[in-house]
C-alpha cells in the first residue's frame, strides 16, 4: 500500500512503534491518539477506488517555488515574483516544534498554494534549504512529532490530486525566500493570492501578513 500511496510512509512509524510495545499475543494497550489519526488517514484514502501509482513517469514541472522559514520572524514562499508571508505567533516554539518544524510548514503551505492553483498529475520542484526536512520528507517520516504530522498533512493534500513534490536544495544566501521569511517582504503588488483555509494544527501559530 505505501508503494501505491508512498505518501503515506509518514503514518508508519506510530503503528510500528506501538506494535512494538506489545510483549506478547495477549497485552492490553490504549491505541494513542497519533496511531487512531493515522489509521483514519488510511481509511480516508483507502475509501477512494480505483487507487493506483503509474510506473510511468509524471510530467515534470518547475514554477519556480522557493519556501523558507526564520525562527526570527515567520515563514515566506516566492513562486516566480510573486510572495506571501506568514508572521509566527509569540508562543509558537513550544513542546518539539522547531525551525525544521517550521520549515515543514512553510513546505506545506506552499502545496496548499498548488492545490489551490489547480496542479495535478505531476511531479513539481520545490526549492529550500533545510536538509533536515528535505531528508524527513524524502523518506515519508520525521521523529519529530510535530514534523512527522506536517508532512502527513502534506500526503494528505496530495494523494488526490496525484502530485509528487520533488524538494530541492539551495543554500541560504541563494534562497529567494529567505528575505520574506526574515520580515523583508516584495512589493504590495506582487502579493500571491492564498485564499487557501490553513490545517487547524497550524492556524493558531501563524498569521497571514
Amino acid at each position: 500500500m505505501s508503494f501505491v500511496f508512498k505518501e503515506g510512509r509518514s503514518t508508519l512509524p506510530p503503528i510500528s512503534s506501538f506494535l512494538s510495545k506489545f510483549p506478547n499475543d495477549f497485552a492490553h494497550h490504549h491505541i494513542p491518539r497519533s496511531v487512531l489519526d493515522c489509521l483514519a488517514w488510511w481509511k480516508a484514502v483507502l475509501s477512494v477506488s480505483g487507487g493506483s501509482h503509474s510506473l510511468q513517469p509524471r510530467k515534470l514541472i518547475d514554477p519556480d517555488i522557493w519556501v523558507d522559514a526564520s525562527t526570527s520572524w515567520g515563514l515566506g514562499i516566492v513562486v516566480g515574483e510573486r510572495w506571501a508571508a506568514w508572521r509566527l505567533s509569540a508562543d509558537w516554539k513550544r513542546g518539539d516544534r522547531d525551525i525544521g518544524w517550521a520549515e515543514a510548514v512553510a513546505l506545506e503551505l506552499a502545496v496548499l498554494w498548488l492545490v489551490q492553483d489547480g496542479y495535478s498529475d505531476c511531479e513539481i520542484k520545490i526549492k529550500g534549504d533545510n536538509t533536515g526536512v528535505i531528508g524527513a520528507f524524502n523518506k515519508g517520516r520525521s521523529r519529530n512529532i510535530s514534523r512527522n504530522n506536517s508532512i502527513r498533512r502534506i500526503a494528505t493534500l496530495l494523494v488526490p490530486y496525484n502530485i509528487t513534490i520533488l524538494p530541492s536544495y539551495v543554500t541560504s544566501a541563494t534562497n529567494r525566500a529567505d528575505p520574506i521569511s526574515r520580515g523583508i517582504l516584495g512589493s504590495h503588488n506582487l502579493r500571491l493570492a492564498c485564499s487557501f483555509e490553513l490545517p487547524s494544527e497550524i492556524f493558531p501559530l501563524i498569521q497571514s501578513v
